[in-house]
Order: structure tokens, then sequence, then C-alpha cells
């Protein structure tokens, strides 16, 4: 997995690059970090482990590590979108940069 680092995400901002975004930057490199450290705790346990309540009765229930984790993916995701860098934002500025014509009515690639 590459570790994002902030150099990394100025070059793909390129000249959208603000300095206003340097805040945004390092909250997204903080969360990434996060994520990572959950993914190898995660990584080193079952998904479903057991739990014992207060009344003794024990269930197996989803590891709360994974619960985080989707949690921190969509952190990611709207940190990526606050920057403009998720893939659809993308593919419309190049759609736009050629001249191209975007039809917000589609929000296929939204998903």
């Amino acid at each position: 997995m590459a570790v994002p680092t902030a150099e990394k995400i100025r070059e793909y901002l390129g000249e959208k690059y603000r300095e206003s975004d340097e805040e945004l930057i390092q909250l997204y490199i903080e969360t990434h970090k996060y994520y990572r450290k959950l993914k190898k705790e995660v990584n080193k346990h079952d998904l479903m482990i057991s739990h014992t309540n207060k009344a003794g009765a024990t269930n197996i229930v989803k590891n709360p590590l994974a619960i985080e984790i989707t949690k921190t993916v969509q952190t990611l995701n709207n940190l990526l979108k606050s920057l403009g860098l998720t893939p659809a934002q993308r593919k419309k500025a190049a759609l736009l940069g050629m001249g191209g014509k975007v039809d917000d009515d589609d929000d296929f690639d939204d998903y």
C-alpha cells in the first residue's frame, strides 16, 4: 500500500493547488496513517470475534476495528472529494479540459 505524502497530493492537484488545501492535505495524511494502523490490527485478528456481555452470554460479533476501518475509509473519501481528487471529479475535469460536455444528470460515476 502506497503511503501518501503531501508532495504527492500537491502533485496530483497540480495547478489547482492552493495554500488553503494544506490543512486538508495534512488531515488526509494523518487519517491515512490511522487507517493503516487499523488495517494492520484487523489483519492480526478475525473479522468476527466472541464477546461476553454483562449477563455472561457469549456471542459472535463483528470486530469493532472493522467498523472503524469503514468509517475511516469514508472520511478519506470525503477528504479526497474536498480536494477534488476522486476519480469522478478527475474524469469531469479531463472532459472539461478537452472541451467536452459534462452531463450532470448522470450520477453513475459517483458510485
